[in-house]
């Protein structure tokens, strides 16, 4: 449930804010309606990307360590964004913007398996002796 709710909903939600948030400090707040609605397109645009790998985290979590599987996850992250961007749009845009994307995936998603990790779960290293 706590990795659904972060790859579904945490990273719209991030990528929204972090579109609304560049474009307000770049272009200040003379558009703001275009921002919103650009902010808004793009994080309705993650969850395709965001259920992917959702998917490929929950396969992976029994099976690979933290340290590997947000590498793994924001790979998938990325080809997911470039995968999504050209079928729907169809390589209609230049490659800086799509590798602009495709590395924005990656860096969300990444971001998202590590804070979906239970690190309270894990077992930690006593230093008290054994006592047998």
């Amino acid at each position: 449930m706590k990795r659904a709710f972060v790859f579904l909903v945490v990273a719209p939600v991030s990528v929204f804010f972090t579109v609304l948030l560049l474009w307000v400090v770049a272009a200040g707040t003379r558009s703001l309606d275009f921002v919103c609605a650009v902010a808004a397109v793009l994080s309705i645009l993650t969850l395709p990307m965001a259920a992917i790998s959702w998917t490929t985290d929950e396969f992976l979590v029994r099976a690979v360590p933290v340290s590997l599987r947000a590498y793994l996850t924001a790979i998938v992250g990325a080809t997911a964004a470039m995968g999504e961007l050209l079928a729907v749009f169809n390589s209609l845009f230049p490659t800086s913007i799509v590798m602009t994307l495709a590395i924005g995936g990656a860096v969300v998603m990444g971001a998202c398996s590590l804070l979906s990790h239970d690190y309270g779960g894990q077992q930690g290293t006593s230093i008290e002796p054994v006592i047998a």
